[in-house]
């Protein structure tokens, strides 16, 4: 339920309470009965509705960590997709350099292949190659030409030999240092895989927590629902009391006189009789009557012969007065109400003459200052009470 029409609703059963309560006690007693049980009602739905704000402040926070760990875990994710791809590559690094160690190794058997012939047939052949070489030789020149070409065979062999033996051992430390590389990364994705399995089960507990939330702001919002429809019962019961109040007013005849101004001053018409937005609650309402802005202790006067029906504290009405003046020719009941009063001068059952004092004003109850809430009830409704007083 929205806040504002909670508040409607409490202000509408607060100005219900200031119905005159019937000269007869029992109605006066079944009316206060059931405004107690409304009060008591109204105060548990504050206490549950406060209950629900917090709960729902609560998940909101739980909702901010949720989303906070979102982006650390997504933040993660993306570390493990960027260590898996480092991955891929050094394994295809590691595929490569198997595949050159291979070639080394394969050039490394064929060159020691060769080399083996070679020795092979210069040991078969003994001296008899360097001699035949030196016998065919046409010169001197030609002779050194083909003993330097056979000694430079003879390194080739043994430099090829080492060049690929060293070829060898190089791509072999390569590969050595790939894997290791390749070992080293799949540390880091295995720790970064526990790190957001961690962060997944923080979000998930905090996921049971918000639906823990949930279901109590739902049991909560259930209960304020169910508290409506009493508030609701309340107010009917209290409509039916009041109508029986109506019809059971003293038999007192109001004349049609004019009204004595129920004030010894005031400064100004605070706020007038109709729709208005609640200097308090800041909620639109209908103003039941008009509000007089006068220091504290100034004089109130009873604004017609009556008598008081009411005369007592409410939470919003503060100390408050109702006289009955009676009905007119017509059979309609005319009441006077005077709230937020600081003292009280009468009782209920007092009768009262036009201009008698009978309290003081003060700031009691749901008010922003001291002034008179000044009402009149004709019929069972509330009218606009300045032409009474002589305001318009």
């Amino acid at each position: 339920m929205k806040r504002w029409k909670l508040k409607s609703l409490c202000a509408a059963l607060a100005c219900a309470i200031m119905i005159p309560a019937s000269v007869y006690a029992d109605t006066k007693q079944d009316i206060e009965n059931v405004q107690q049980q409304k009060e008591d009602t109204q105060e548990r739905m504050a206490q549950v509705e406060k209950r629900i704000e917090e709960l729902q402040a609560l998940r909101a926070d739980a909702k901010a960590y949720i989303a906070a760990m979102d982006a650390e875990l997504a933040a993660v994710e993306e570390n493990i997709a960027d260590l898996e791809a480092q991955k891929v590559v050094k394994e295809q690094e590691i595929a490569t350099t198997e595949g050159e160690l291979k070639e080394a190794e394969e050039d490394e058997k064929e060159q020691y292949e060769s080399m083996k012939l070679r020795i092979q047939f210069m040991y078969e052949n003994g001296n008899q190659s360097y001699l035949d070489a030196i016998l065919s030789a046409g010169s001197i020149a030609d002779l050194l030409n083909k003993a330097d070409y056979i000694a430079q065979i003879t390194a080739y062999d043994r430099e090829m030999l080492d060049k690929y033996v060293a070829t060898r051992e190089l791509v072999e430390d390569k590969k050595a240092q790939l894997i290791r590389e390749n070992e080293e990364l799949s540390v880091l994705i295995h720790n970064a895989e526990v790190e957001a399995q961690s962060y997944q089960q923080l979000i998930d507990a905090k996921a049971v927590v918000i639906a823990e939330y949930e279901a109590q702001i739902a049991e909560g919002q259930a209960e304020v629902s169910s508290m409506q429809e009493a508030l609701n019962a309340f107010e009917a019961e209290i409509a039916e009391l009041e109508e029986k109040l109506r019809r059971e007013q003293s038999k007192r005849v109001y004349d049609g006189g004019q009204f004595t101004f129920p004030m010894a001053w005031y400064y100004r018409v605070t706020s007038p009789f109709g729709y208005r937005i609640h200097p308090i609650f800041g909620y639109g309402h209908g103003h039941t009557g008009i509000d007089l802005s006068a220091d504290t202790g100034t004089e109130i006067y009873a604004a017609y012969d009556g008598e008081v029906v009411i005369s007592t504290y409410n939470s919003a009405a503060g100390n408050y007065i109702a006289i009955n003046h009676g009905k007119d020719s017509g059979g309609n009941v005319l009441i006077t109400m005077y709230l937020h009063c600081s003292k009280l001068y009468v009782s209920e059952g007092d009768t009262v003459k036009a201009g008698q004092l009978i309290g003081l004003v003060g700031s009691t109850g749901n008010s922003t200052g001291p002034h008179l809430h000044f009402t009149v009830k004709y019929n069972g409704e509330y009218v606009d009470p300045a032409p009474y007083i002589g305001l318009q």
